[in-house]
């Protein structure tokens, strides 16, 4: 029976893949440093390895007899300074890829993020060859860097892969939904230029399959590949059927994309200046995820891994309720 190693168990993508890893004959290794963590990542059916992503030794006891590690953990903030992101997405990866040469792992399946080609500009229908000019989050920069390292680990006995998906939702969705929701109820939320652009989205269930795809699949190594649900909806339209599986109504505000960039860079000023606690309602990352039109071909990922839409955003849109 093969046996691999997950960081990231306990969040939301993490949780999806330990029963779906599990159902397909896996035998799972999960990295888990609290023990509320090490509790929900043995209720999904992993034997929880106790540690951190810098505890090396944590690492080493996780990748031992493992055939492929699924990297899944990130701190998804784009607020975040560079320097503060740098230690768990590029230094961590760094060690973990240390540890599983050391340990003759197989494959080393990297979740990235579809925003390390944001440049705050429209982008439409970009494939792997685009790169961006103008990364301005520390979030978007230190995924980069980190999928840099993965993939040129890359070898004929160590095969690495990263996935880019764009805004992975589902339910228990912990990161857009519930932010757009507590936008909401402060009556912060509006719609950037109405919210008129299309986006791309993935279905945390098609990321799990992507993932697991990648692990099987022998053309992916040292390369990169975007995921999509294989739709484009409208920005507005889509958020407000997300947000309305969950009884919440989001009112018919906006505002333009040139004053939300002023008002986001004015803010993001006070916050750093006066280092206020938390997020600023809003900033420039913000404006980038939500007032700019980023989409994305799937188009080698399906050729080459085999990837598909096996949950719609119509069935996913279902299944938030049930």
């Amino acid at each position: 029976m093969k046996q691999v190693f997950v960081t990231g168990g306990s969040g939301f993508v993490g949780q999806h893949l330990i029963p779906m890893l599990i159902e397909k004959g896996y035998q799972v290794k999960a990295l888990a440093r609290s023990a509320q963590a090490i509790q929900k990542v043995e209720e999904l059916g992993a034997v929880a390895v106790k540690g951190d992503l810098n505890d090396a030794q944590a690492l080493a006891q996780g990748v031992t007899d493992c055939s492929t590690i699924f990297h899944l953990a990130a701190s998804v903030d784009f607020f975040a300074s560079e320097k503060t992101l740098k230690k768990l997405h590029v230094k961590a990866t760094e060690m973990l890829l240390s540890a599983a040469k050391n340990a003759t792992v197989k494959r080393f399946v990297y979740l990235g993020a579809t925003s390390v080609i944001m440049n705050g500009r429209p982008i439409i229908n970009a494939d792997e060859t685009f790169e961006s000019d103008n990364i301005i989050d520390g979030y978007s920069r230190t995924k980069l860097q980190a999928e840099k390292l993965v993939l040129k680990a890359n070898t004929e006995t160590f095969k690495t892969v990263s996935l880019r998906p764009p805004m992975i939702w589902g339910k228990g969705d912990p990161n857009t939904l519930a932010g757009i929701i507590d936008a909401v109820k402060k009556g912060r939320m509006q719609f950037i230029d109405g919210g008129k652009h299309r986006l791309v989205t993935c279905h945390v269930t098609n990321v799990c399959h992507a993932l697991i795809l990648a692990d099987q699949s022998d053309r992916s190594g040292g390369k990169a590949y975007f995921l999509t649900d294989g739709e484009t909806p409208i920005f507005k339209d889509f958020i407000k059927k997300y947000v309305a599986t969950q009884g919440i109504t989001i009112p018919d505000k906006e505002v333009s994309l040139a004053m939300a960039k002023r008002v986001a860079g004015v803010m993001e000023f006070i916050w750093k200046t006066f280092r206020l606690k938390g997020h600023p309602p809003l900033y420039k990352g913000l404006v980038n995820l939500l007032g700019l039109e980023v989409t994305t071909s799937d188009k080698n990922a399906r050729q080459e891994l085999g990837y598909k839409t096996f949950v719609t955003i119509e069935q996913g849109l279902s299944l938030m309720n049930q």
